[in-house]
């Protein structure tokens, strides 16, 4: 448990997190905004935020607990999800080696997705509906209740299906469940169709075991999932909300790794396959009897998560819930080991290695609990700071993996503006998307999706309402080789990750008041960006500081 917290506790900063903290700040304080906010581009364009509850949360709890208390609390929620294995074998102890195997397994599959941002609400609420699931239907799951393929009971009576009405009450909790993780995180859709396939392999299951006998049952869920399906209606856009998730889930998100199906051969991906593997093989080996309706849900959702790296989590909550008993199971098959003979260790050993564990384990999760690190080979630290220096403001262009980051440095009185950011299509024209992504990736095969019927044009997001400033990653090198062949704009700032760009008939004339001089500049490739600072990492304003009154007034061209 100790090594899960570990993976469980990655303290790097989510590129959308000072996005969702400002947002939830705005609403705190204004109400819901029902337009694009901070961007010169979609001003007045509507914005469906299906992430209110979170965004609110979030503000909160840096104003209160700080990014600390977040980082404990979204670690604790880790390390409950990845002590499941633990529950569902309850006689572990004898036999601890395949619990934690499936312990540690569910710990890296979650890591790379496990970082403060609105998916811990979608995580958690999930979890929560399997755990309703696994109460409400004592007795009935974990069993083969079709009459088809009785070896799948291995050893099991075939009236093995019952059900108790008490504990099936327990399913109109998906109710509020579903209000709440709908107005917290667009990833309620994925929970209502596990429901739904659910609730509808248990109704035919029970139709093909007790036929007629089971219509009252059969009628009590298929109630619960409208009435589910209706509490997501709960929101502030309505039927709305649905519309547009239905249209944005047809539209393909290539910009977006974690859309984008497993095909690196990296330490996550290996995780992920010798989960599908380990849960394969011990569903083929186990002596239990397999559920009809656990295999449908465990299928689809391994789909998913092939498919969209995204869904990993989703499916790591199953196999800690549905798998752990089989893992065991096989296991004990394979080595030919007898549960009722396994002997408990000695607890002076357990207590042993746990003491040097946490002699290991203790100094790492310390430094990972006790900041959230914003990285200066990964964030605009430097650029972020020569630009509050020089109290620089304006239209600009950034990045939209920096773009959240920008708003809450410099967007916060509303002196400047982005052209487009990490919101992507909740508040941006897919127009504007498009001309974004010609200028960051040009007319990159494979790397996105574009609707414009015009032929790629970098430089209209450098024209459109006339921006002031560009704000660029050098990791994306398109970007810089389309500034670089341009006469109006004019390098003001360089280091190893990143560029900033001002309007050349501001800040290169010596008669506009906005004139930088090239002493005041700083272009260097030599500038590498190491360490990291706090988060949030937003420097303290420059009272009176702008441009022309931190040079020596020159009439001399600069270069």
């Amino acid at each position: 448990m100790l090594a899960v917290a570990i993976a469980v506790s990655p303290n790097g900063a989510d590129p959308d997190l000072w996005g969702h903290v400002q947002y939830g700040r705005d609403a705190l304080r204004d109400g819901l905004a029902r337009t694009t906010t901070y961007s010169y581009t979609a001003e007045g364009y509507r914005w469906i935020n299906h992430e209110n509850l979170s965004e609110l949360a979030l503000a909160f709890g840096v104003d209160t607990i700080g990014p600390t208390g977040l980082l404990i609390l979204k670690t604790l929620l880790g390390l409950l999800l990845c002590a499941i294995p633990f529950w569902k074998a309850k006689d572990f102890a004898r036999n601890p080696l395949p619990v934690v195997m499936v312990s540690l397994l569910v710990a890296v599959n979650l890591t790379n997705h496990w970082n403060v941002r609105p998916q811990l609400f979608s995580f958690g609420f999930f979890a929560l509906l399997i755990l309703l699931i696994e109460f409400a239907f004592t007795g009935w799951q974990g069993h083969w209740n079709l009459p088809w393929l009785p070896t799948l009971r291995r050893g099991e009576s075939a009236d093995a299906l019952s059900w108790n009405h008490r504990w099936m009450r327990l399913m109109w909790l998906c109710v509020p469940l579903f209000f709440l993780w709908t107005n917290s995180h667009g990833g309620f859709m994925a929970g209502l169709g596990v429901l739904a396939v659910y609730l509808f392999c248990r109704m035919f299951e029970a139709a093909t075991m007790r036929g007629w006998a089971s219509a009252g049952m059969q009628r009590r869920l298929a109630l619960m999932l409208v009435v589910s399906v209706l509490a997501t209606l709960v929101n502030p856009y309505s039927w709305e909300l649905h519309q547009w998730m239905f249209e944005a889930l047809g539209v393909p998100r290539p910009e977006i790794t974690e859309w984008h199906p497993l095909y690196s051969f990296d330490i996550f991906s290996i995780a992920f396959l010798s989960m599908v593997g380990i849960g394969i093989l011990a569903l083929t080996f186990s002596t239990k009897p397999l559920d009809f309706t656990q295999l449908v849900v465990l299928a689809l959702v391994t789909a998913q998560a092939s498919l969209h790296q995204r869904h990993a989590p989703f499916l790591a909550m199953l196999v800690a819930f549905w798998c752990t008993p089989h893992v065991v199971s096989a296991w004990n098959r394979v080595a030919q080991r007898n549960e009722s003979s396994e002997k408990s260790p000695h607890p002076a050993l357990v207590w042993g290695v746990v003491g040097i564990a946490a002699l290991f384990f203790a100094a790492p999760l310390w430094e990972r609990l006790s900041v959230m690190r914003v990285d200066r080979d990964t964030y605009p630290v430097s650029a972020i700071e020569f630009l509050n220096q020089y109290n620089l403001h304006g239209k600009t262009v950034v990045s939209y993996n920096w773009a959240q980051y920008f708003i809450a440095a410099r967007c916060g009185e509303g002196q400047s503006k982005v052209q487009f950011d990490g919101r992507f299509r909740t508040c941006y024209p897919q127009a504007i998307v498009d001309r974004h992504f010609d200028f960051i990736l040009g007319d990159a095969d494979g790397m996105r999706y574009r609707q414009l019927a015009s032929p790629v044009d970098p430089t209209v997001a450098l024209s459109e309402r006339d921006p002031k400033l560009v704000l660029l990653d050098r990791g994306q090198p398109h970007s810089e080789a389309v500034m670089q062949q341009t006469t109006d704009w004019t390098l003001l700032y360089q280091d190893s990750l990143a560029q900033v760009w001002g309007r050349s008939e501001l800040f290169n004339d010596p008669q506009s008041p906005e004139y930088l001089a090239p002493k005041q500049r700083s272009i260097s490739d030599a500038k590498r960006q190491n360490g990291y600072v706090a988060w949030p990492a937003i420097p303290t304003p420059q009272a009176n500081a702008t441009p022309s009154s931190h040079l020596a007034h020159t009439s001399s061209p600069s270069p």
